[in-house]
C-alpha cells in the first residue's frame, strides 16, 4: 500500500470519527475533533469556534413569542406588578436566543462549525466531512443580504486546485469576530468592548430591577402627618411610614386607629359602642397614634351562607327593610366573610401582628343597593377583643 493510499485510509477513518463527534453535544469533543483536523492540515491551534444558528428573528416563532410575552408584561403592569413585568421581558431575548441556537439548522449538511486557527480555518458540518482552508486560500467574503426571518448564507470564496470554490456560511455566533479574522487573515483578538457592553447592560438592568423592587415593596417615607382621617395610605401597598408619628412603646396606652378597606380604598373605622378601652382605639390627636390596624378581606374571603335572612322592599335604586306587614321584594341570607387584620407601627410601617377572623356581626344593614349582597362584618366587641391587648 502506498503512502498516499495509507494517508487516504487514515483520513477516511478520521472523518468517520469526526461524524461521530458532530452527533455528540459535548463541546470538548467537538473542539478536540476540530483541533485534530487543524493539526493534520498544519493550521496550528484552534483559537475560537463559531457555531451556526438560526437568525434571532425567525418566523413564526419570534413574532408569537414576542406577542405572548408582551401581552403578559402588559397584564402585569396593569395589575401593578412592574417587577414581574420587567423579569418577564427577559423571556423575549432569552427565548429567541435559545430557539436560534437549539433549533435544527436549515443548512445543507446540518449545523455548521467554523474553527479559526493560527494558520487558517476548519469548516465542518454535522453530516459532512470537515474542510481545512489556509489563510492564503481565502480570497473573498460575500455577506448575505439580510432578510428578517430568513436564514440566508454568506459565501466564503477560497482558492482550490483548478480555480475557486464557494463555501456557504450561515448565521454564526460572534459573527463580527469571524469577519475581522477573515479580513486580517488571522484570529481576531479578544473583543473586550463586547464583554464590557454586556456587563454594563446587565448592571443597568440589575439597577433598574433593584429600584423597581424598592419602589414596589419598600414603604415610602413621609415626614408630615396628615389628618387622622387621612392615614389610609399607610395600609395601601406598599405602605407609608410617617417619620413624625409617635414611636411605638413610647407611652401607654398605645393609641391605635382602625382603617378598613371599602370599595378599593381604606377608610377610617371608628367603634360606635362606647367602652372603657375605646379611648385608646378611637384617638382624636394624630400625633399620638402609634399603631394602625388595616382591615381587609382575605384572599379567599367568602365562607358559608348563614340562616340569618334580611328582608327588603325596593325604593328606587335602594332597598329598605320591610316595615309592618309589607311583602318583601328581596330576601337575602347573610354570608360569612373572612377578614385579615394587619397591625403596623405608624412610624416605621413595621408589621406588629397579623390576625385572621370571621365577621361575627349578623345584623341586617339599614339599606342596600338593588344588586348588593349582604356579608357579615366584624363587631365592635370582636375588635376590642383583638386590639385592646395591643394598646396596653
Amino acid at each position: 500500500m502506498t503512502d498516499a493510499g495509507s494517508r487516504s485510509e487514515t483520513q477516511v477513518n478520521k472523518e468517520g470519527d469526526r461524524r461521530g463527534a458532530w452527533c455528540s453535544w459535548s463541546a470538548s469533543r467537538r473542539r478536540r475533533s476540530l483541533q485534530d483536523t487543524a493539526t493534520d492540515a498544519g493550521l496550528g491551534s484552534v483559537r475560537r469556534v463559531h457555531r451556526s444558528r438560526l437568525p434571532l428573528w425567525t418566523r413564526p416563532f419570534s413574532p408569537l413569542l414576542t406577542a405572548a410575552v408582551g401581552g403578559l408584561c402588559l397584564t402585569l403592569v396593569l395589575i401593578r406588578n412592574p417587577v414581574a413585568a420587567l423579569c418577564a421581558v427577559l423571556l423575549i431575548p432569552v427565548g429567541l436566543y435559545v430557539y436560534a441556537v437549539a433549533a435544527p439548522s436549515r443548512l445543507r449538511g446540518g449545523r455548521q462549525f467554523i474553527a479559526v486557527c493560527d494558520g487558517g480555518l476548519v469548516i465542518a458540518h454535522e453530516y459532512l466531512p470537515a474542510r481545512a482552508v489556509t489563510w492564503v486560500q481565502v480570497q473573498e467574503w460575500r455577506a448575505a443580504v439580510p432578510r428578517p426571518g430568513v436564514e440566508q448564507s454568506a459565501v466564503l470564496v477560497v482558492e482550490v486546485e483548478g480555480g475557486e470554490t464557494e463555501i456557504p456560511v450561515g448565521a454564526v455566533g460572534r459573527r463580527g469576530d469571524l469577519i475581522r479574522a477573515l479580513l486580517s487573515r488571522s484570529p481576531a483578538p479578544p473583543n473586550y468592548r463586547r464583554g464590557s457592553t454586556i456587563a454594563a447592560a446587565m448592571a443597568a438592568f440589575a439597577g433598574l430591577l433593584g429600584w423597581l423592587v424598592h419602589w414596589q415593596f419598600d414603604p415610602r417615607h413621609e415626614e408630615a402627618l396628615p389628618g387622622i382621617d387621612r392615614l389610609g395610605a399607610a395600609c395601601d401597598h406598599p405602605g407609608v411610614a410617617y417619620d413624625d408619628a409617635a414611636a411605638y412603646d413610647s407611652s401607654r396606652p398605645r393609641q391605635l386607629v382602625i382603617y378598613q378597606k371599602t370599595t378599593g380604598d381604606y377608610y377610617r373605622h371608628t367603634l360606635s359602642e362606647p367602652a372603657n378601652t375605646s379611648s385608646a382605639i378611637n384617638p382624636e390627636a394624630v400625633d399620638k397614634v402609634q399603631l394602625i390596624a388595616c382591615v381587609r378581606r382575605s384572599d379567599d374571603p367568602y365562607g358559608d351562607i348563614t340562616d340569618t335572612e334580611c328582608k327588603y322592599v325596593r325604593d328606587g335604586m335602594q332597598a329598605q327593610p320591610v316595615f309592618g306587614q309589607q311583602m318583601p321584594d328581596r330576601v337575602l341570607s347573610i354570608q360569612i366573610v373572612h377578614y385579615v387584620v394587619d397591625v403596623y407601627e405608624l412610624r416605621t410601617h413595621r408589621k406588629v401582628t397579623s390576625r385572621q377572623l370571621d365577621g361575627d356581626d349578623m345584623t341586617c344593614p339599614r339599606s342596600i343597593t338593588a344588586t348588593e349582597s349582604i356579608y357579615s362584618r366584624i363587631s365592635d366587641d370582636a375588635f376590642h377583643r383583638l386590639l385592646d391587648p395591643l394598646t396596653r
